[in-house]
This record gives C-alpha cells, sequence and structure tokens, in this order.
C-alpha cells in the first residue's frame, strides 16, 4: 500500500511539472516581456562621443511627450524623468519667445523632477531600457545642467547676479556627473556654454 502512494505522489508531481513548462512554453513574446524581459541595448566604448545627431533635446523632448505629468502624479522615477522634460521643453519654449521670467518656473520644476530621479539612477546613459522594447535617451545629470546653463542666462537678464554664483556651481558639477558616465556632443556644446556666459576672470 505504501509504494501505491508513492507512485500516485510520484505520478501527480509529474503532471504539475509538465502542467508548468507546458504553460510557460506556450507564453507569447508580448507575455514574457511583459513579465520584464528587456531589450538589449547596444554598448559603446568608454570614449565614445555620442554625436548631436544620435542625442539631442529635440529627439529627448519626442520621447517623453504624452499625458502632462504633475508631480502629485508621478509614481515611478519615469514618470519624474518624463516630468522634468516636459517642464525643460515648456521653459525653453518660453526662453526662446523673450518671456524671461516665465521661463525660469519651468525650468526650476524641472530641475526639482530630476532630483528626484538623481536620488535613485544617479548615472546618465546614452540609451536606457525602461521596460519592454521600449528603450529611452537618459541624462537626468545633462539636462540639470543644461537647465541651470539656461538659468543663468535669465538670471543675468532679470538682473538677479546673487543666483548666478550658485546656478554656476551647480550646473558644472551636474555637468561633470554627465561626462563621467557618458560623453555626448550635447554635454560638450554645454560645457562651452557654460565657459561663454561665465569667462574666466
Amino acid at each position: 500500500m505504501n509504494r501505491v502512494n508513492t507512485k500516485r505522489i510520484f505520478c501527480l508531481l509529474l503532471v504539475i511539472i509538465f502542467g508548468i513548462l507546458g504553460t510557460r512554453c506556450a507564453a507569447t513574446k508580448e507575455e514574457l516581456h511583459a513579465h520584464g524581459d528587456m531589450a538589449s541595448v547596444k554598448t559603446y566604448p568608454k570614449d565614445y562621443v555620442h554625436p548631436l545627431t544620435e542625442i539631442n533635446l529635440d529627439k529627448v523632448i519626442n520621447e517623453n511627450r504624452g499625458l502632462k505629468v504633475l508631480i502629485e502624479n508621478a509614481t515611478t522615477v519615469h514618470d519624474y524623468y518624463r516630468g522634468a522634460v516636459q517642464e525643460k521643453a515648456e521653459g525653453e519654449r518660453l526662453l526662446n519667445e523673450g518671456k524671461w521670467e516665465e521661463a525660469q518656473i519651468p525650468l526650476e520644476k524641472s530641475n526639482r523632477f530630476l532630483q528626484v530621479v538623481l536620488r535613485y539612477l544617479s548615472e546618465d546613459e546614452a540609451y536606457r531600457n525602461i521596460y519592454g522594447d521600449t528603450v529611452v535617451i537618459f541624462l537626468p545629470n545633462l539636462l540639470t545642467a543644461d537647465n541651470y546653463l539656461k538659468l543663468i542666462t535669465l538670471y543675468k537678464k532679470m538682473g538677479k547676479d546673487k543666483d548666478i554664483i550658485e546656478a554656476e556651481r551647480n550646473g558644472k558639477e551636474y555637468l561633470s556627473r554627465s561626462l563621467v558616465s557618458v560623453k555626448t556632443a550635447w554635454a560638450f556644446q554645454v560645457k562651452k556654454g557654460f565657459e561663454e556666459e561665465l569667462p574666466k576672470k
């Protein structure tokens, strides 16, 4: 009788194991992606400089279009990143229209969003896989530095000289962090912008 129970248990385990394996094999590719499979991201040599044709502000803005992210509705790091890019886009638009004071608000708000992002993901990546096959340009340090560069321009136009010193210090710090993680022509363009806005004394 003991031998019969052992055979039954063994048969039951085999049925369960084959059932699990069969279900796993029948899963579609889309279902597997939904459960965390990631697309491979191309790797580059450490000293590779990503050209402006590959990585630029317009591309970053286009990747993050869509429903506006409000700070109270952001729940993931990528929500905060998207919100930061959307605020930056608004600041850039206002800056191009010559609306200095209005442009300051979204640029500073963009940096507040980015502070949350950098608390969890502190390195820039030319291409970051966020889920499934979705890959985005992920440069929170560079975006912060670029925001500070734009704010220096605004502070000069508005006569806020005392704010320029802090913006310069912060901007250069974030720019150096970006260049340590990934080199982009955009970052070197921002570096040149700091040199032009703040010539050495």
